[in-house]
């Protein structure tokens, strides 16, 4: 009967049906990697940031912690430190972003937080920007970069932030030559499994309902 599903049954047309399944997924792949090429390509700009720490201004040699035991500067708290340069650079978000739209007024928040990127490495903070131009792109950085490190000497200047963190902008973007294809290998994955799994729903229904009908028949 059409309204008994045979769970074994089933499987076993989904194992006999295997490749027909594959070419479904591998079509997704495909249709998805060619969306990829129809979605046009972004230009990255990078600048970068040198952030350290001056220990000749920090004395730990007669403190001690709630115990007794002499305090000691751990790699957590020079993270903690250094995330200071992160702060300071994301407090010319909106202002960068205003920037961003004299240049193109179609940029808005969602997408402008979607191609902004803030990362660090080692002693280095990387600010990138993606857009499809590339003029655009850098000067979005560099005037995000600039604004940063003013606002980090300002802020040393003021007091509200600590001497011993010391952060350079060690090289402003460049005019991006190569544009970047933005989840590339994100799009064709998704769309092989979505094929994979529209596969799997094709052959089944197809088996349950289309084969059964005509065995009835």
């Amino acid at each position: 009967m059409r309204d008994v599903i045979d769970p074994v049954e089933s499987f076993n047309n989904l194992i006999r049906s295997w490749w027909k399944i594959v070419a479904v997924a591998i079509l997704g792949g495909l249709i998805s990697l060619a969306i990829s090429f129809i979605i046009p390509p972004k230009y990255q700009a990078e600048a970068t940031f040198h952030a350290s720490i001056d220990f000749t201004q920090i004395n730990y040699e007669n403190m001690v912690g709630e115990y007794g035991d002499p305090l000691v500067w751990t790699q957590f708290e020079e993270d903690l430190a250094l995330q200071a340069v992160q702060k300071v650079i994301l407090t010319g978000t909106v202002n960068t972003f205003q920037y961003a739209q004299t240049l193109d007024p179609s940029i808005y928040p969602e997408e402008f937080r979607k191609n902004h990127q803030i990362q660090r490495h080692l002693a280095n903070w990387y600010l990138r920007y993606r857009h499809e131009d590339p003029m655009i792109a850098q000067a979005i950085v560099n005037f995000w970069a600039e604004q940063a490190i003013e606002a980090f000497r300002s802020a040393q200047e003021e007091g509200n932030l600590e001497s011993f963190v010391i952060a350079d902008l060690t090289s402003l973007a460049e005019l991006p030559e190569t544009p970047i294809y933005q989840n590339r290998n994100v799009l064709i994955l998704a769309g092989t499994v979505a094929g994979f799994f529209v596969g799997i729903l094709i052959f089944d229904f197809r088996y349950r309902f289309v084969h059964q009908d005509n065995q009835e028949k």
